[in-house]
């Protein structure tokens, strides 16, 4: 496994932690996106509350809509609480 993930302590480092790992994890989603050949939508509030997205389509609302158009059964089967994993 992995090693384990720690809580920055204060707003500063938080938000420094965030805009280095922002980048890190857009390339990410890009790259699955072309490798995978599949839809991926990013929504992240950073500590200061910008707004930043990445979306592999041009329209997020049209990888948002197919999310919103599953039924529930299928919408929250993996849906996971993060805050349980730190």
């Amino acid at each position: 496994m992995g090693r384990e993930l720690n809580r920055p302590e204060n707003w500063s480092k938080s938000l420094m932690t965030f805009s280095k790992r922002k980048s890190n994890l857009i390339k990410k989603a890009r790259k699955m996106s072309a490798s995978c050949n599949i839809d991926i939508a990013v929504v992240a509030f950073s500590p200061a509350d910008r707004l930043n997205i990445f979306c592999s389509k041009d329209r997020i609302e049209d990888v948002l809509q197919r999310y919103i158009d599953l039924p529930a059964d299928k919408r929250n089967r993996h849906i996971t609480n993060v805050q349980a994993n730190l």
